[in-house]
């Protein structure tokens, strides 16, 4: 009883000390699986801006500079997720259609995700 108590405790604990929800600090995009590897910079920049996927598949995302910044689709509803520097963000799309999506703190930071 006091071993499953301590395991409890100590999920709670990794849980609630995680990232956001899709978000991690792995080490790069290209060790993420992702069909499509995109890079925010201190440019201002998502390099490159568009990116052509299947169904299904995912987009990583990666912050390689020293500011923050979001990776928001301009619907507010597929991708609203924080971007410091050094983390990466998996996102999987599960169905086809044009993504546009922005960056919210830098004006004319954009991109498009398109998934066929």
């Amino acid at each position: 009883m006091r071993f499953a108590l301590l395991m409890a405790l100590g999920a709670a604990s990794i849980y609630a000390c995680s990232s956001p929800t899709g978000v991690t600090t792995a080490n790069s995009c290209g060790s993420s699986g992702a069909s499509a590897n995109i890079g925010a910079t201190d440019g201002l920049v998502f390099s490159p801006s568009a990116a052509t996927i299947a169904h299904g598949q995912s987009v990583c995302w990666q912050n390689n500079g020293n500011i923050s910044h979001t990776v928001t689709t301009n619907d507010g509803t597929s991708i609203n997720a924080s971007l410091t520097p050094g983390h990466i963000l998996l996102h999987t799309f599960p169905t086809a259609g044009s993504y546009p999506y922005r960056c919210t703190i830098h004006a004319g930071m954009t991109g498009t995700i398109t998934v066929n």
